[in-house]
């Protein structure tokens, strides 16, 4: 783990930085190697969980640290704005962590950073993170603080820290488990599951089968289900509105071989061995993937809880995830 170095305890803030090093060290959260860009991402880190607060409101805050000048060219319009001689506590007013965010570059004089959309949500942050090659940082709504790197995200809720790999990463030991199908198919199921999905707290199924029609496989229960517009995994585009249908129907979302959804709210059915011979894991939403995949070789079962954690089923067992 890099180190922070110049740390004083002069002030309040200095001794909160070097409190918020060991905080993190406690915690497992790895930080960068360079030691200039470990003492802005502390800086900022304690700024955004202590921001300069109007009226009473604390604001969002957003910004993004590198250890050179930030790669833009996959990440869409994006205008980087001299700030000339403002001073940093006045240019960090003007990021807010969703459209705009303050650029600090290791050796370089500050920047503000400003996009034509937002990027707020755990999924955009992620891609701007590697589309740049910069840690990105951000004070959210809710005064939770999110911070994304190449490597993973760690969300700090205002008591805890919580960890997670990217999608990327997940697909990468998840692939073996799907040797035939689609890794563009599976890709995007890992973020939609991981980065939409659990990032916002919707407990969802999605049944996956990997060589057809998955309306073919055994014991589902299609009569309370519902039709609705086929949407396609292999878009981006089509993410929001599958979240919004996920968040509003139990049961399963049923995604054929190449990525189209058309049926939600189907019901998971299991056999009577299954019952028998598969225990209860956690809830009933995972008990019941759990028996419904064994058996189906041919299908993967994504379990999002509400709590924001991904389980895969795949032939009565769950498939390791590092």
């Amino acid at each position: 783990m890099g180190q922070a170095c110049g740390v004083t305890h002069g002030d309040a803030r200095a001794r909160r930085v070097e409190r918020l090093r060991l905080e993190l060290d406690d915690e497992g959260i790895r930080l960068p190697p360079d030691a200039g860009l470990v003492d802005m991402l502390l800086a900022e880190l304690e700024y955004a969980r202590h921001p300069h607060a109007h009226e009473g409101v604390a604001p969002r805050y957003g910004a993004l640290l590198a250890t050179d000048s930030l790669t833009t060219a996959d990440i869409g319009p994006l205008e980087l704005i001299d700030v000339g001689d403002v001073p940093l506590d006045v240019v960090r007013r003007l990021a807010d962590g969703r459209s705009s965010f303050v650029v600090r570059t290791v050796g370089r004089r500050d920047q503000l950073a400003s996009f034509d959309r937002t990027r707020e949500y755990e999924s955009s942050a992620v891609h701007l993170a590697l589309g740049t090659g910069a840690v990105v940082l951000q004070r959210l709504g809710r005064g939770w603080v999110r911070l994304t790197t190449s490597d993973g995200v760690a969300t700090w809720d205002g008591i805890h820290w919580a960890t997670k790999p990217l999608s990327v990463r997940i697909a990468e030991l998840a692939s073996p488990n799907a040797p035939n199908a689609d890794p563009v198919v599976l890709s995007n199921l890992l973020e939609l599951c991981i980065h939409w999905l659990g990032a916002g707290r919707v407990g969802a199924t999605l049944v996956w089968r990997v060589d057809g029609d998955p309306r073919e496989l055994d014991h589902l229960g299609m009569a309370a289900s519902v039709e609705i517009p086929t949407l396609d995994i292999r878009r981006r585009a089509h993410f929001a509105p599958l979240l919004n249908a996920l968040a509003q129907y139990d049961r399963a979302a049923l995604v054929d071989d190449r990525g189209r959804i058309s049926h939600v709210g189907v019901h998971l059915r299991s056999s009577e061995s299954s019952r028998r011979e598969v225990p209860p894991y956690r809830g009933t939403r995972h008990t019941a993937a759990l028996r419904f995949s064994v058996g189906e070789q041919s299908a993967v079962v994504f379990v999002v809880s509400s709590s924001g954690s991904l389980t895969v089923f795949r032939d009565g067992r769950r498939v390791d995830l590092g």
